[in-house]
């Protein structure tokens, strides 16, 4: 079962949350208050990560796990089923977007509303992962912590900010080897050929100083899902929340309080 922390109001409708590569349920932990009024906020940490560790395969450096974002999604299912939710609201970022976007395929009856920041229906060349699959295995964590400060944050923003300073503090220490299988997962999503199926309400948001997945990038799910809302942040990177607190919250939830209306309680 996945780790998971729920908080806010439960009796409202529950929202669950999943986050970037390489970081854990805390890396929303600034959303909260914009959220935990109305609705039951579920944060989990994806396989692999934080203190989800059931399951992960070591692999020898060279060798791929056989970890895949269906997979991924399954999971979130089964936390659901756990938890007693018939049906949910899901964010995800990053990493965490790729499993709702498998979500709203493979389960869309499950889904009220769909938020999808700093994401895309797929993250480059699967070699690329591969490489840093790779090197994780072979060299551990540490030497990401550099150049993940430059991808997930605007230049000079990680230097002033404990929250920042704390992700990449926990990546660091985090299991090599789950990291490794999320990047043989992400090196084998693409689901562009398969957006205009996703038929669940959805809002994508871009930061638009996002290194990782620009704004371009971002905004191929929006044009590919029917009748998607989308927008962009401004001053914001890769972990965009952490950088526009406000105007990721205010999207967010304003997005899921008007469609929530007729959702279950």
């Amino acid at each position: 079962m996945l780790h998971h922390v729920i908080s806010g109001n439960p009796h409202g409708p529950a929202v669950l949350m999943g986050s970037s590569l390489g970081t854990s349920h805390r890396m929303w932990d600034n959303q909260l208050p914009y959220l935990e009024e109305h609705f039951q906020v579920v944060r989990f940490d994806a396989p692999g990560h934080g203190q989800s560790q059931d399951g992960v395969e070591e692999k020898a450096p060279g060798e791929l796990s056989d970890a895949t974002v269906e997979n991924f999604a399954a999971q979130v299912l089964e936390l659901a089923d756990h938890l007693g939710l018939e049906t949910f609201s899901y964010v995800g970022l990053s990493l965490g977007g790729a499993i709702g976007q498998q979500l709203a395929l493979d389960a869309p009856e499950r889904l009220d509303k769909l938020i999808l920041t700093c994401t895309a229906a797929k993250f480059g060349q699967p070699q690329v992962w591969h490489d840093r699959a790779r090197g994780v295995r072979e060299n551990g964590m540490t030497p990401l912590r550099e150049p993940s400060a430059g991808k997930w944050f605007t230049e000079g923003f990680a230097d002033d900010s404990a929250e920042a300073q704390g992700l990449l503090d926990a990546l660091t220490e985090s299991n090599p080897h789950g990291y490794a299988a999320a990047c043989d997962a992400v090196s084998r999503f693409d689901l562009t050929d398969r957006l205009g199926e996703i038929t669940v309400p959805t809002v994508v948001i871009a930061g638009a100083d996002d290194a990782s997945t620009p704004p371009a990038v971002v905004e191929v799910l929006a044009q590919g899902i029917p009748n998607a809302q989308y927008h962009v942040v401004e001053g914001a990177g890769h972990l965009g929340n952490l950088e526009a607190p406000e105007e990721f919250g205010r999207i967010i939830g304003s997005f899921l309080q008007h469609e929530t209306s007729k959702a279950r309680v």
